[in-house]
């Protein structure tokens, strides 16, 4: 597909003599089409025209080509760049800039920015650090809203190591980069980390905002330090002259909630100065409650509707695994198989986190099949020995899961890391970086 068109404008050949019995038509200007990715090619084409019809005009054929501007041909690169990252076509935006480097162009920062996002739309982490290493190879210095982007991705795809050492080889960082760092690592489960960023920024004479201190108090939130959590609350506004939010206000109170200090976050809020909002009453609301809320995605359920007769449970369990392809089969039986061994190393089934009116039978196995599992079970059946592996989900990981996959970590000698609605879970050598605390 072309490019796009190039003009050689205001040039008339309808004073060209006819050349043997060819006569080239009388246009005001010529259009041609543009190759992708490259402007050789069209200017080539262009010259081939000119020595074929006009053998004894050449000086004039090479006026009309001088007056195609390469500047016109690197735009039209550059909008088709554009175009194919919306478009969510990431191979072709690659192949696009391999040709833009060979013809000596420089990709702009917006373009880069753009592709790197299309890489977290779509969870390419791979393709994503291909990208990363264009962007190293094309510029000596990167911008930092480049840096910034990349901080992002590595966070949002759950590789803080490679999110670390972008971070460390920022020549220039701004507000914005550090709290990217904070928050990332919060996200991902490290909030000691970003607690060790933030007291960076301090020593380094950088004024946080509001912004930072959402991330620093979710680190103590992460680590259940109320201590130190409302002490960087009351430094908000006496070191640094910040008022707190409301969001600011919600995480304390969902930290006193996450350590069942139910009177310690009711009388936080009646000594809140202003009016409590309703994300207030609904985080100390979700401690109040007796029961557990079941916010899981069996395989039975997928359409979100609750079956409650056994018998269609069990019958869906059935004719999933008939119909399922030879791939899916191979998951359901490695599946079964981790699942002895894992019982084997002591797991325990917590049946408590399936609500359904059940036997126990069916309770176990709407366990069993949950679906981050059955990823889990076909990542290690098609990735070699070690490969980390990166399980994405819409809903919260359930306990009973949670529990399962640590053990399998370290059964199986993998990084598994789990992002759910909530945040990520890297499980490592038996242990989660959320600490059981989520």
């Amino acid at each position: 597909m072309a490019l796009g068109s190039g003009t050689a404008r205001s040039v008339s050949f309808c004073s060209l003599p006819p050349i043997g019995s060819l006569i080239l038509p009388p246009l005001q200007k010529v259009t041609f089409n543009i190759s992708q990715g490259s402007f050789q090619k069209p200017v080539g084409i262009v010259f081939d025209l000119g020595w074929r019809f006009c053998a004894k005009r050449r000086k004039k054929c090479l006026v009309v080509v001088s007056r195609v501007s390469q500047r016109e041909v690197v735009n039209v690169q550059e909008e088709e760049l554009k175009s194919l990252c919306r478009q969510g076509n990431v191979e072709a935006a690659l192949r696009v800039i391999d040709e833009m480097e060979r013809n000596g162009v420089t990709v702009a920062s917006l373009g880069l920015a753009e592709l790197l996002q299309v890489c977290i739309d779509l969870k390419l982490l791979e393709v994503g650090k291909r990208v990363h290493e264009l962007v190293m190879r094309l510029s000596s210095n990167p911008s930092v809203t480049v840096f910034n982007k990349l901080l992002e991705m590595y966070f949002e795809l759950g590789d803080t190591r490679s999110a670390c050492r972008v971070f460390e080889e920022m020549p220039d960082r701004t507000l914005d980069s550090w709290n990217r760092m904070i928050l990332g690592l919060v996200k991902n489960g490290e909030g000691e980390e970003a607690l060790a960023i933030f007291s960076k920024l301090e020593k380094g004479g950088i004024e946080p905002d509001g912004s930072t201190f959402i991330g620093v108090l979710s680190a103590c939130g992460c680590l259940g330090a109320v201590k130190d959590g409302l002490a960087h609350f009351k430094s908000m506004s006496t070191d640094y002259g910040i008022t707190p939010s409301m969001e600011h206000f919600a995480i304390i109170v969902d930290l006193f909630g996450r350590l069942q200090k139910i009177a310690e976050a009711k009388e936080f809020i009646a000594n809140m100065p202003l009016e409590p909002s309703s994300m207030i009453w609904q985080t100390l609301q979700k401690y109040l409650k007796t029961e557990r809320v079941d916010e899981t995605a069996p395989l039975t359920t997928g359409s979100g509707l609750k079956l409650s007769h056994k018998k269609r449970v069990k019958s869906n369990f059935v004719s999933k695994q008939k119909n399922a392809s030879p791939e899916k089969s191979k998951a359901y039986e490695k599946l079964r198989s981790l699942h002895k061994g894992v019982k084997e190393a002591g797991y325990v089934l917590d049946t408590r986190y399936v609500l359904h009116d059940l036997d126990q039978e069916a309770k176990e196995k709407s366990l069993l099949y949950h679906s981050e599992r059955l990823a889990i079970a076909y990542g290690l059946i098609s990735t070699p020995p070690g490969t980390t592996l990166r399980i994405i989900k819409n809903l919260r990981i359930c306990g009973d899961c949670h529990n399962f996959i640590k053990i399998l970590s370290n059964i199986e000698k993998r990084e598994i890391i789990v992002r759910d609605n909530k945040r990520f879970h890297h499980f490592r050598d038996g242990k989660c970086s959320c600490g059981d605390y989520w």
